[in-house]
């Protein structure tokens, strides 16, 4: 009896194992897919072979018109539904970090409202059997406002296409092993406005981090050089090292800024360009960090 009673379990498990499977087999066949495509820094040349295949099997396609210039071999004669990032940072021609407190709950009413009217013409695609691309610079998990979008769907929805960051392409231009560097424990990638709040002002974290051998890899870190350099130079040494790649991966413009945490608040501030290029922070940036990190190692095992 017991034997009977386990083969029938299993037998109930298996159908519904099957009906599940065919569920979503359906599911694929009536529906179509948002497919956010991560592609790289710079344009094709920096985009994987999965990308760009993407890009040229999806029926629509959403994306900035610079974006959409930089891949139109691949896009063709698709329609452009709209930029996905327009009203999302501004609102009356000031960036979120400018904005009043009144000014601030205004604006992110009217973003949750462009937010929900786009999230429905890709819906109503999608029940139609269309495939939907978004294209999102570097890496589409790692501080990738497509995310805004990715969160209002169901994942069996949504596609991923992975895509290189700025910071693998940062690193390749600089020449350096960001870690294992010397004796650094790890890497810590992240944006002023999280580490220091919105003033770039409290420390009180980064004190406990500078305790340990870190790289820094900030986003969004040239808008306000001199204040953030101040407050950099409260907890780690004048001379340590640091380095701006901007606009990296774009051969044409790429280019490196070099200094320490003591002058590199001055030299950003003649800078043009606050938006395109990664701040890197560490003695990874000097010698050989590798070879250091190995040697030391092997006295460790010791």
């Amino acid at each position: 009896m017991r034997k009977i009673f386990i083969i029938l379990l299993v037998i109930a498990f298996l159908f519904t194992f099957m009906n599940i499977h065919h569920q979503k087999i359906v599911h694929a066949q009536d529906r179509g897919r948002f497919y956010v495509i991560g592609t790289g820094p710079s344009g094709p040349q920096m985009a994987t072979i999965q990308a760009l295949e993407t890009i040229k099997q999806v029926n629509a396609i959403i994306a900035s018109n610079d974006h959409v210039e930089l891949f139109a071999d691949y896009v063709g004669n698709k329609p452009i539904l709209f930029d996905p990032w327009e009203g999302l940072f501004y609102y009356k021609g000031k960036s979120l970090h400018q904005l009043t407190a009144q000014e601030r709950t205004e604006f992110m009413k009217q973003r949750r409202l462009i937010i929900d009217d786009r999230i429905m013409q890709i819906m109503n695609l999608l029940a139609e059997g269309k495939n939907v691309g978004l294209l999102d610079n570097g890496n589409p998990c790692l501080f990738a406002p497509c995310q805004w979008y990715v969160e209002q769907f169901d994942s069996v929805d949504v596609v991923i296409i992975p895509g290189m960051g700025s910071d693998a392409a940062a690193m390749a231009a600089l020449g350096k092993s960001v870690i294992p560097a010397y004796s650094t424990r790890f890497v810590i990638q992240t944006s002023p406005f999280y580490l220091l709040d919105h003033t770039i002002g409290d420390d009180h974290l980064l004190k406990d981090l500078a305790k340990y051998p870190a790289t820094i890899i900030q986003y969004m870190a040239l808008q306000m050089p001199e204040k953030l350099f101040a407050t950099l130079s409260k907890v780690y040494p004048p001379d340590m090292p640091c380095a701006v790649v901007y606009w990296a991966g774009y051969s044409d413009k790429q280019r490196i800024v070099r200094g320490t945490i003591a002058d590199m608040g001055s030299k950003l501030l003649k800078e043009e360009e606050k938006y395109m290029g990664l701040l890197l922070i560490g003695r990874f940036l000097e010698g050989k960090p590798y070879g250091a990190a190995m040697s030391q190692s092997k006295l460790n095992l010791k």
